[in-house]
């Protein structure tokens, strides 16, 4: 019978070791949650595990030669993925959050002017470049977008964050996958001719 246990906590350790990973950088452009419950990070904690758990079972069950070729082709894909994912959710971040002096988890999350309330966009109209920070300085909170605006802002940002953590993650399962492939497939062709220069003489 398995160890599930074991493996299972393998797999932990490297979700964790990836998200605590350069400073703990994915955890910290996680988007604001404005309820006080980490939910964000939480759960891309048990996707990303679930992601890691998928590449290495296809990975077990895959044993052709090309098959390092192909991890190489879905790792370049998913990391294309990530790179304007990166830029999108900077974006929304930019946008859907105030005040921008201070750490992406501190701040409060705005909608576009599209969500403004009736008296705020009375206001908005006679100061058209008041900046989010100037309006929620203005109006009791609560006040100044409608309940339905935060609630797109909220989705937008969480699912662009979604999408940047997980295509990163198996960008980088996928990888190692094919490195690991590699190495295999080179310690293999060590151990079939260990002397691979040497070649028989003629008699």
């Amino acid at each position: 019978m398995r160890d599930y246990k074991q493996l299972l906590a393998t797999f932990i350790e490297v979700v964790t070791f990836l998200l605590a990973a350069f400073g703990g950088f994915l955890k910290n452009i996680a988007p604001p949650d404005q309820v006080g419950a980490s939910f964000p990070v939480g759960i891309l904690s048990f996707l990303t595990l679930i992601v890691l758990m998928i590449v290495s079972a296809l990975g077990r069950q895959s044993s052709a030669k090309t098959a390092g070729r192909i991890w190489i082709v879905a790792g370049a894909i998913l990391f294309l993925i990530a790179v304007p994912s990166a830029f999108a959710y900077r974006h929304l971040a930019s946008n859907f959050t105030y005040p921008q002096t201070i750490d992406l988890a501190k701040r409060k999350i705005s909608a576009s002017d599209d969500y403004l309330t009736a008296d705020a966009r009375q206001f908005k109209l006679a100061n058209p470049n008041a900046t989010p920070e100037e309006l929620a300085h203005n109006f009791p909170e609560g006040a100044v977008w409608t309940r339905e605006g935060i609630n797109h802002s909220e989705s937008m940002l969480l699912l662009a964050y979604v999408c940047l953590v997980l295509s990163i993650a198996a960008a980088i399962f996928c990888l190692l996958e094919a490195n690991m492939r590699t190495d295999g497939n080179t310690s293999e062709a060590s151990r079939s001719d260990p002397n691979p220069a040497a070649a028989p003489r003629a008699s």
